[in-house]
């Protein structure tokens, strides 16, 4: 954060290159903590001490700016006051002046783009007057009162592992975070309108009441030419020409620096559909521009989404063994949010998705995938897991699409016709044969009777019967 870095700054932009063209993800040095992530699939892309604690430094105004601007209107404007003198005297400052009048936007922009460690003291006063409800208050209680509302709103953000006791970012042993919990707070901040407007800025030029300011913004890594900067800066450090550290696909990000947080960077890019954000801490002052800009070509040139849903979040048709007949055999499932991964173009065969089942629901058995109860549409049946190798990248639940029933004892005489009709023809060939017999036995009862008869009568000639001795 202080002014004296500025020549580090350039000078691993100097001795380390990085343009669009691709150059392979950094070996990051072991000490840094880094998180890299990919925000339209929600991969996390890359980790190295993700949840280890780091000194934020001046990536620490993220959270400030997200604090101002949920507890202030933008047109709210503030008078400057004695609080900017309560920083360090080799603080990054935005030249702020005692009673100067500026609005809280502006202030954000003194804030963001050269890291104004005077604009963090006068936001934090009058915005904590703000959540106070006293616009007289002690502008050391406002402080705590607005330091107070950015440790909410990192425990809101699931930021289980910071703590801030400052608005600005300057070392304090109870001033942490983590990789991780700073990708929450990278990912909240580069989804608020004003901010991505700031922190795409390179320059903003502002005449108040008192004094014209011209701020540019201190990552170095979106200006194409030194030329941009400002040219006192560039005549002290003997700067001028095409920036060798620019990289095209950056689009915004949060400097910080201090001689115990080292160098920390919270930066975005986008490019080919992709929106990466990464983090960066505890880097040293000649590699961290390099770091990103190689992280950001090798993501977005050399890696390709796998889409693992289709249209409404549809996943898959699986075949059900004990299916019911009026059902069908097919149980379509979906997710309730698209499930993308972004994998390495040329080698993402280890990337896979498969559902575990909620066995009380469905089992996967030797005979195949099975019902263990009624389904209705709607209901979980388990989750959908990413994995790459043995390594689950992300997981949903998963729910079924349409109804289905276990199969009963109904089912198996619809469901193997086949051998109902081979059953139903033998039993009327048994039958048939039954009857053709029955009847065959019973003609031959029949002739005899018949046979009998006529050997024991004679009928006379009115056509009536009589005995052989001729008796009527």
């Amino acid at each position: 954060m202080g002014r004296k870095i500025g020549l580090l700054i350039v000078l691993s932009l100097v001795f380390f290159t990085t343009g669009v063209l691709g150059a392979g993800l950094p070996a990051f040095p072991e000490g840094e903590g880094v998180i890299i992530s990919e925000v339209n699939s929600g991969d996390n892309l890359y980790q190295q001490n993700q949840d280890q604690k780091f000194y934020p430094a001046s990536t620490t105004k993220l959270m400030t700016a997200l604090v101002a601007i949920e507890n202030g209107k933008l047109t709210d404007t503030f008078t400057v006051g004695e609080e900017i003198s309560n920083i360090a005297s080799d603080s990054s400052v935005a030249g702020l002046q005692v009673y100067e009048v500026i609005s809280l936007k502006e202030l954000l922009y003194g804030l963001l783009l050269p890291s104004g460690n005077d604009a963090a003291n006068t936001i934090a006063v009058n915005i904590g007057r703000n959540i106070a409800g006293n616009k007289t208050l002690d502008p050391t209680v406002a402080t705590q009162k607005f330091v107070d509302a950015m440790n909410e709103k990192a425990k809101s953000l699931g930021m289980k592992s910071t703590h801030f006791v400052n608005p600005h970012g300057l070392d304090n042993s109870d001033h942490y975070s983590t990789p991780a919990d700073m990708l929450k707070l990278a990912k909240a901040a580069f989804s608020n309108d004003v901010i991505r407007e700031i922190t795409r800025s390179k320059t903003h030029d502002l005449q108040t009441d008192k004094v014209k300011h011209e701020w540019k913004n201190s990552n170095l890594i979106l200006y194409p030419s030194y030329d941009e900067l400002p040219e006192d800066f560039r005549q002290a450090n003997g700067l001028a020409g095409v920036n060798p550290g620019f990289n095209g696909y950056a689009t915004s990000g949060k400097t910080g620096f201090t001689e115990q947080a080292g160098r920390c960077l919270i930066f975005e890019g986008e490019g080919e559909g992709k929106n990466v954000i990464g983090i960066i801490m505890n880097s040293d002052e000649f590699g961290v521009f390099k770091e990103a800009g190689d992280t950001l070509n090798t993501f977005i040139k050399d890696y390709d989404f796998i889409k693992w849903t289709g249209k409404e979040d549809f996943y898959s048709n699986v075949e059900i063994e004990n299916y019911h007949v009026f059902d069908g055999a097919t149980l379509k499932t979906k997710t309730k949010i698209a499930m993308v991964s972004l994998a390495p173009k040329n080698n993402n065969k280890s990337y896979t998705s498969k559902i575990k089942w909620d066995e009380n629901v469905v089992k996967e058995t030797e005979a195949g995938i099975q019902l263990q109860t009624d389904v209705k549409e709607g209901d979980a049946l388990g989750v959908v897991q990413v994995t790459n190798g043995d390594v689950v990248l992300e997981s949903a639940p998963v729910y079924a699409i349409n109804k289905m029933t276990v199969r009963g004892l109904l089912d198996y005489p619809i469901l193997y016709w086949y051998v109902t009709i081979m059953v139903l023809i033998v039993i009327m060939a048994i039958l048939r044969i039954m009857y053709v017999d029955f009847m065959r036995k019973n003609r031959i009862k029949y002739a005899k009777i018949r046979l009998k008869n006529q050997n024991g009568r004679r009928p006379n000639r009115n056509g009536r019967r009589q005995n052989r001795n001729g008796r009527r």
